[in-house]
């Protein structure tokens, strides 16, 4: 029998990435509150109206004074450790990723903990400075680019060799202004492997579930995984989970937990950690019977195993044609809405509407499937797309690259599931029939 929430407040601090997270929990709580940060000299209704207008979760801009009320903090995503930290010392019920965050925040903290814990660090470098940063990639060819924290001011970037991409340099220098020489830059030597592994979970106090998600993902379009044995996962992922154990229970960690290992003939690295709910991934995770209790008692510091109701699933981007500077509105059918998992809106008389923060909307959520094999799905993901409106797709065919890759992986004596894999064209021919 689920537990009883009926009688209980639930705050989620998020910045929009994870509205399905509270709508998901509104199935069982009494109250869920929603908020996102949008305080600033001038504020701005887009970021105030996040959340706004759905008839299950209440938009809080302040929660301060109904702290008291509130039986459970939620955040999903990262920052704010500082505020998790005091809530907690209050006595307060936090499920969060604490000071654990900083493994995907500090990328030299994180890479420097590989080392202290036995893990392959990958071959790189730290530049201060885009001066400095200049004079070393002159010669430099096929070199990967990261900056700790501000991910809103630099993606990984991918220089391909002078002749073709030192034009940048100049745009990076407007971008990054004053501080352009001020600034440590992580150049990685690039890992020769197609082989990318990854792993989707959740860990309590250093502690992990019984069963966790083996996921392969194409970036930015399309994901795919398995319901498995944690004990059963790869060797290259069971050690990393193993090495980062005893760090996530001194951290008092409980959050989601993502992993992408590249595999080469030699070596195993893990080259990213994700301290907080997945994307992709998370639809998957919310599409399990038991998420409340999974975070109710997680936040007291007690691992609930997951019931995932299901042994595969795959998740794609859903994506739209909006206006720069323009809202745009979107009228999913009912019968799709439960698989639909829309990040960054308000609800108004009726419609969903995305607020424009400058560029055009365009990536708005994922598209979720879930079933019991790879070819059920498949199938399933081609019938939730087609019912998408007119002006909005999904890359179903990612699927078929990630079919693909599962092939691959299990030629290198990787297992991803006893189950057989279809033939990519399932997707394909599935996606010319829908067209």
């Amino acid at each position: 029998m689920p537990e009883d929430f009926s009688s209980k407040t639930c705050l989620v601090f998020d910045h929009g990435f994870f509205l399905p997270l509270a709508r998901r929990l509104a199935q069982s709580f009494g109250r869920v509150l929603y908020h996102t940060p949008w305080e600033k000299a001038y504020p701005v209704l887009n970021e105030g109206i996040i959340g706004a207008g759905f008839g299950d979760i209440i938009r809080c801009n302040d929660f301060w004074p109904l702290k008291k009320s509130i039986d459970l903090f939620v955040f999903p995503d990262l920052y704010h450790a500082g505020l998790q930290a005091e809530l907690r010392s209050q006595g307060c019920r936090v499920w969060g990723a604490g000071a654990g965050m900083k493994l995907e925040l500090d990328r030299e903290f994180f890479l420097k903990k590989l080392g202290e814990l036995g893990l392959a660090v990958p071959p790189f470098k730290t530049i201060r400075g885009l001066s400095a940063l200049a004079d070393y990639l002159k010669d430099k060819k096929d070199q990967y680019i990261k900056v700790s924290l501000w991910r809103g001011s630099w993606e990984t970037q991918h220089w391909r060799s002078w002749e073709e991409d030192a034009g940048r340099l100049d745009v990076w220098a407007v971008r990054l202004g004053g501080l352009k020489d001020h600034i440590p830059f992580l150049v990685f030597d690039p890992i020769k492997t197609k082989l990318e592994i990854g792993g989707d979970s959740y860990n309590v106090h250093g502690h992990w579930p019984a069963n966790m998600l083996h996921g392969i993902e194409k970036k930015d379009e399309a994901y795919f995984a398995a319901v498995t044995p944690t004990r059963e996962m790869p060797d290259e992922l069971a050690r990393v989970m193993e090495a980062f154990s005893p760090f996530l229970a001194s951290a008092g960690y409980c959050c989601q937990w993502s992993m992408e290992v590249r595999v080469t003939d030699d070596e195993a690295f893990f080259i990213d950690a994700t301290t907080r709910g997945g994307l992709p991934s998370t639809a998957s995770f919310l599409a399990a019977r038991n998420i409340p209790e999974i975070l109710w008692h997680g936040a007291d510091g007690e691992l609930v195993e997951i019931d995932y109701g299901y042994k595969f699933s795959a998740e794609c981007l859903v994506k739209i044609k909006g206006e720069p500077d323009a809202w745009a509105s979107f009228l999913p059918p009912p019968e799709l809405q439960p698989w639909l998992k829309l990040s960054d809106c308000c609800e108004l008389d009726g419609k969903i509407w995305f607020p424009s923060d400058g560029p055009a909307i365009e990536e708005i959520g994922w598209l979720l499937a879930v079933g019991d094999t790879p070819a059920e799905v498949a199938r399933t993901m081609n019938e939730h797309a087609d019912l998408l409106p007119d002006g909005a797709g999904a890359g179903v065919e990612a699927l078929a690259d990630i079919f693909r890759e599962i092939a691959a992986e299990e030629e290198a004596g990787i297992k991803f599931t006893d189950q057989e894999i279809p033939a990519p064209e399932i997707v394909l021919e599935a996606s010319a029939v829908a067209d």
